[in-house]
């Protein structure tokens, strides 16, 4: 977690970060690109993206 202009921003990092051979991390599965532009994304875009990986971990963890 971390301040901008006063917004607490919160990112789904679980530190726990390696890549896989599609550049997803197997901690937040975010991508790389998502990873290295999260602090420059708008609150609705870290919104939308934490949504996806939530998605992607819920996919997986029921065997798909």
């Amino acid at each position: 977690m971390y301040t901008v202009n006063n917004r607490v921003m919160i990112s789904p990092c679980t530190s726990q970060c390696k890549l896989d051979e599609n550049d997803i991390c197997l901690g937040c599965y975010r991508s790389a690109a998502e990873i290295g532009g999260w602090r420059s994304k708008s609150e609705d875009e870290q919104i939308a993206i934490t949504i996806r990986c939530k998605k992607k971990l819920a996919r997986l963890l029921e065997g798909g």
